[in-house]
């Protein structure tokens, strides 16, 4: 099946309408509305992408993630950054843009754990290596120790050594 032989203005007014009666769309429909950026139509693939993925939003299907999915991985070739950052206005409250923020919680929390933890691994060796040298460990010792450049624990014993 050819899309670009399909008159995307007439399949999108056809499934608006649809979409208006609250009618369920059939696989076929689906599909169209999947490939509707790429029919031919009085508007560019940018501007029919946000017109179908507003329409996709609105449909009744249990299908509703995916096909709005399916048309952002489909189209993310050709879409420039304004148009992705209007599409995110779009998607904002769909199950899709939950789940993109959630993901980006979860990284985030991840992330932040992860540095937290290097920064307490940095802290704690820190601590060590100064407790090392109060102790009057040598400063080779104690890089060879804590696994630091001379150069960094010579430095903290500077540090101890300022009044």
């Amino acid at each position: 099946m050819y899309f670009k032989s399909f008159d995307g203005d007439e399949e999108l007014a056809r499934l608006t309408e649809k979409i208006e009666k609250d009618q369920e769309f059939d696989e076929y429909d689906i599909l169209k509305l999947i490939f509707l950026p790429f029919m031919k139509s009085k508007k560019n693939k940018e501007e029919r992408t946000i017109e179908t993925v507003t329409l996709a939003k609105n449909i009744n299907s249990k299908n509703r993630t995916f096909v709005i999915g399916a048309i952002i991985a489909i189209t993310d070739n050709f879409l420039s950054t304004s148009v992705k950052k209007t599409l995110m206005e779009v998607l904002k409250m769909t199950e899709i843009e939950q789940w993109i923020r959630e993901q980006g919680r979860e990284e985030g929390w991840k992330e932040g754990i992860q540095k937290g933890l290097e920064k307490g691994r940095e802290e704690t060796v820190r601590e060590k290596t100064k407790a090392a040298l109060k102790a009057g460990l040598d400063v080779t010792l104690v890089s060879q120790i804590m696994g630091l450049d001379i150069e960094e624990v010579q430095k903290l014993k500077e540090e101890l050594n300022k009044p």
